[in-house]
């Protein structure tokens, strides 16, 4: 019904306005303005917990005058915006035409692309996104991740062009190494003996032993970065290796090396080596961690939520494998971040309106805000905030957060070496290079998929990872023994995991021809 009223929609505006007619109003001298008349565009997309009101942002603001495109802003709050989205998609009133930091899921996107709510972007790319048309190309993976099953492009994902934003630094307090006469461990061996000294290791000097050597947020991001320690690969995002040859995919979930990262992992629990909380604890509570100082070894993307004076970025551990790999998010990290509805009478401004935002310039406006107000330029010509911004005793995300959208994530933005301090400090950036060595291999993303095939890899997942993670915690705490692992790869095997690679092996195929 709602496709049908898209249609009816657009063809009763046809001779007033027209899809055909719309370009006329470009401006083709100059990308800046958009438009040689004023016109308004319409904007929906989930408002960050502590973004100010996206009217009153600077960027909006001054992006306004610049494009000659007034917007109509109908964010909706974090809090319930699952809800909200899906009430906008049901409306009965017609759609916003541009959908904005709107947590598109990969389900989403292919369902409203399908059902004509979501118009294709591709041709429009190609005519009148320059910007992003050149991402893609230098990015070939980018296309790939966007592009549907049925070919189109409905949804743009953000570009994250800086490996230090997209993977999980290994941290490691070098003041306790000192003050233990300890070189920075760089195989398991040095790893084992520097975590006993840690745990015996009085740092702060309360006689507590509140000291934890190892630790990580989640037992999600444990895994995620040890697994490559032991020649595991996340490929399509999935627990996953490819074959050398690049045509075949595995699980790993009933691999001997998954079992012996297991057991290495359980022998460091029962010696009190690993923090037992990183099966439960909230976010929170692990941030405090970080920035109270009682960690030795932890896992973290960046230093924002701790002081790194005595802290530094050191390379995967050796001795497990001969082949070390180091997970990364795809660069294009962040998917559904920005689609145009059929509603919108200017689908060729929409598009020219988001692509600026992925020239150099664009970018520095979208993380920076207003030059001279709240950035300036360094002796090369590249942003640097203003004091009281990154410094900020509130934080820097939420004073970011209040002139400008990217902070919280999903927005379609794109992130460079030349505007990344916000999230990739220099010691941040130090960090990465000790990894950068072990990121030189063939890396696929998370493809979308059918709805049908969809709604099956979630059934398939959700059950496989579920009883996986769940056999693996007990392994470790010792509530569940090795000798039961036969019996645990039969189970895993019995729910399907074999159909579920071969989803991904049948994408992998495509891939090939």
């Amino acid at each position: 019904m709602k496709k049908m009223l898209c249609l009816v929609l657009a063809l009763c505006m046809l001779p007033l306005f027209g899809l055909a007619d719309s370009k006329d109003i470009l401006n083709t001298e100059s990308e800046l303005p958009i438009v040689t008349e004023p016109i308004t565009l319409s904007i929906f997309g989930r408002q960050g917990g502590t973004h100010a009101e996206w009217s009153t942002m600077d960027f909006f603001k001054a992006y306004q005058e610049m494009t000659g495109i007034t917007l109509d802003f109908q964010q909706a709050p974090f809090q319930g915006y699952a809800e909200s989205k899906a009430l906008m998609f049901a409306s009965p009133d017609g759609y916003p035409d541009m959908l904005v930091a709107p947590a598109l899921t990969g389900a989403e996107i292919i369902k409203y692309g399908e059902d004509e709510v979501l118009i294709p972007l591709e041709d429009l790319l190609k005519e009148y996104a320059p910007h992003y048309t050149a991402l893609m190309e230098k990015y070939p993976d980018v296309e790939g991740r966007i592009t549907s099953p049925d070919g189109h492009i409905y949804a743009l994902a953000a570009i994250i062009a800086v490996n230090a934003a997209r993977t999980s630094k290994i941290w490691c307090n070098t003041a306790w190494l000192e003050a233990n006469g300890l070189a920075v461990p760089a195989t398991f061996e040095e790893l084992e003996n520097a975590l006993r000294v840690f745990k015996t290791y009085d740092a702060n000097g309360n006689g507590e032993a509140d000291e934890i050597p190892m630790a990580a947020a989640s037992f999600g991001e444990y895994l995620t970065t040890m697994a490559g320690m032991f020649g595991l690969q996340y490929q399509f995002g999935q627990r996953m290796n490819l074959s050398e040859d690049g045509k075949t995919l595995n699980s790993w979930l009933t691999d001997d090396r998954f079992k012996e990262l297991l057991q290495w992992t359980k022998a460091m629990y029962d010696e009190g080596l690993i923090d037992g909380d990183m099966f439960t604890q909230e976010r929170t509570k692990y941030v405090a961690k970080m920035g109270g100082g009682v960690l030795g070894i932890f896992f973290n993307q960046a230093d924002d939520a701790f002081d790194s004076t005595n802290y530094i970025g050191i390379a995967p551990f050796s001795g497990k494998s001969e082949k070390i790999y180091v997970q990364s998010g795809p660069v294009a990290r962040d998917m559904g971040t920005f689609a145009i509805t059929c509603d919108c009478e200017y689908p060729e401004a929409a598009i020219r309106w988001i692509d600026y935002l992925f020239s150099d310039e664009g970018s520095y406006l979208m993380r920076y805000g207003i030059e001279g107000k709240t950035w300036t330029r360094d002796a090369d010509g590249y942003p640097v905030y203003v004091d009281g911004i990154l410094d900020n005793p509130n934080g820097s995300g939420p004073t970011i957060a209040q002139f400008t959208i990217w902070p919280g994530g999903g927005s379609p933005q794109y992130l460079n070496d030349h505007n990344c301090i916000a999230v990739t400090s220099p010691t941040t950036q130090a960090a990465q290079t000790a990894l950068d060595p072990y990121m030189d291999y063939l890396l696929y993303a998370e493809p979308l998929f059918d709805a049908d095939t969809n709604d099956r890899l979630m059934i398939l997942a959700n059950d496989i990872n579920t009883y996986a993670d769940s056999c693996a915690a007990k392994m470790i705490r010792g509530e569940m023994s090795f000798d039961e692992w036969d019996t645990y790869c039969k189970t895993l095997e019995d729910m399907g995991l074999a159909e579920w690679v071969s989803i991904y092996q049948e994408r992998l195929d495509t891939y090939q021809d």
